[in-house]
């Protein structure tokens, strides 16, 4: 997991490039004007999906997994709690992989963390890493965020 914010180039230069090209695209991209929905931005091997939903008590959800892309999440209104760990082979699958949308869902996190979201910060989890994103902070509201996926071939 890595964790910063659009602005900061000069703890970014030293990202890998294709998640520096994320960040320039996050940064030039007026994002309160986008609307919902995917965001295509070379094919299938980036874009974004653009969404806006309530925050929700972490223990009312389950944390994703991905296999085959990166998340690269960008926070445009609100706040948002995100729940994250490490790879482990003992969180209980809760529903097994769907291939078509790239994600399974563990019941539980062994060694949890939190990162706190606000606007233009944003959150890298690499494939097979669990996060749980959408919590709530202080209190439920409406967020606005975006997810930009990336092929997990174009960091290796």
């Amino acid at each position: 997991m890595i964790y910063g914010h659009i602005e900061h180039q000069k703890t970014n230069q030293y990202l890998p490039r294709v998640i520096q090209q994320c960040l320039v695209y996050l940064n030039e991209t007026d994002l309160e004007a986008l609307p919902t929905g995917k965001h295509i931005i070379n094919g299938e091997n980036i874009f974004a999906n653009v969404m806006e939903f309530e925050t929700g008590e972490a223990s009312s959800k389950q944390a994703e997994v991905h296999k085959e892309y990166i998340d690269v999440q960008c926070l445009i209104r609100g706040e948002e709690r995100i729940q994250y760990s490490l790879e482990d082979e003992v969180n209980p699958i809760a529903k097994s992989y769907d291939e078509e949308n790239d994600f399974y869902l563990v019941e539980s996190m062994n060694q949890c963390n939190d990162v706190i979201m606000h606007p233009k910060m944003f959150a890298v989890f690499l494939p097979e890493e669990p996060h749980k994103p959408g919590c709530v902070v202080s209190q439920s509201g409406l967020i606005k965020k975006i997810v930009i996926k990336v092929h997990r071939s174009l960091l290796a």
